[in-house]
């Protein structure tokens, strides 16, 4: 597959049209530090994680001409250098369109190699028949609640009069104290929430998501936890800085024992992404099941 060279810019909020041909030079990395240094995440605060990345409108031609379509998960390490910029992915995955690949496993490992190197990072790609996806879909429709997790629902809750934007004081948390004789687990308890909203930096446009927040050694007023998450209503912010900026507040300001943020964004453009970070290293395979929003 024969492709040009030249890189181009940031192609979100420009007008262009899908490449007619094989095209890994659309692909625009993003690097992390800088969203990362505005928002006061330091390497003193241990943070392990990934970018859990869905694409629903992958399409190939087999050798002899005929349309093939599947579905694509694509895993990001938290700590490769740069995120890839979505609509740059939604072209590149367009320019596959009208190319004859011999096997899904050429597609996959193309794909893969094209998403190193725009990263920086190990990638890891699964291509899934439609067949398959749908056994799979089936199996894992709904989000897990994991060993020993207490659930609530933020949602039911009223919110804080006036609260001021991403300001993080208005937490009001409270420390489990174990008693004697307990079991010195700690207790994890599940936020979860299904009314986030944030707006894309560039376009502004609105990024709807289902949080769930699992923390343990502490508890958080339901309110006051509900009113910080609404108010990024206004904030722009690419998906891993809302992400990342949540976990770094949550840590500073309610300074759990654990911390686990995962956000499951809708699907824009035949892409979906779900956002993990984690105050413990989370393998891929503990990524929440796809909810009634997805």
């Amino acid at each position: 597959m024969a492709h040009a060279d030249k890189p181009i810019g940031n192609p979100l909020g420009e007008t262009l049209a899908s490449p007619s041909s094989y095209a890994p030079e659309v692909l625009f990395p993003i690097a992390r530090d800088p969203a990362r240094k505005a928002i006061g995440l330091s390497d003193q605060l241990a943070m392990h994680g990934f970018d859990h990345w869905q694409a629903f409108e992958l399409s190939w031609l087999d050798k002899n001409g005929k349309p093939c379509v599947s579905v694509a998960e694509l895993y990001f390490d938290c700590n490769s250098p740069s995120i890839v910029e979505s609509k740059s992915l939604k072209l590149y995955l367009n320019s596959f369109n009208h190319e004859r690949i011999q096997s899904i496993d050429l597609l996959r490992a193309t794909i893969q190699s094209d998403l190193e190197t725009a990263s920086g990072s190990a990638v890891e790609v699964i291509v899934h028949s439609l067949s398959d996806y749908r056994l799979l879909m089936a199996k894992n429709f709904a989000p897990s609640v994991g060993r020993g997790a207490l659930r609530v629902d933020l949602d039911q809750f009223p919110l804080i009069d006036q609260a001021v934007p991403l300001d993080a004081s208005i937490l009001k948390v409270s420390r489990l104290v174990k008693q004697q004789g307990q079991d010195n687990t700690a207790v994890e308890k599940r936020y979860v929430s299904d009314l986030f909203r944030s707006n894309c930096p560039v376009t502004n446009q609105p990024d709807w998501a289902s949080i769930e927040i699992k923390v343990s050694g502490v508890e958080i007023e339901e309110s006051s936890l509900l009113s910080y998450l609404c108010s990024f209503r206004n904030h722009q912010g690419y998906h891993e800085e809302c992400a990342e900026r949540i976990f770094v507040a949550l840590s500073h300001q309610c300074k759990p024992e654990s911390l686990q943020v995962s956000m499951n964004y809708l699907r824009r453009g035949g892409l979906d992404i779900n956002v993990y970070r984690s105050s413990s290293p989370v393998a891929y395979t503990e990524k929440r099941g796809r909810d009634v929003r997805q």
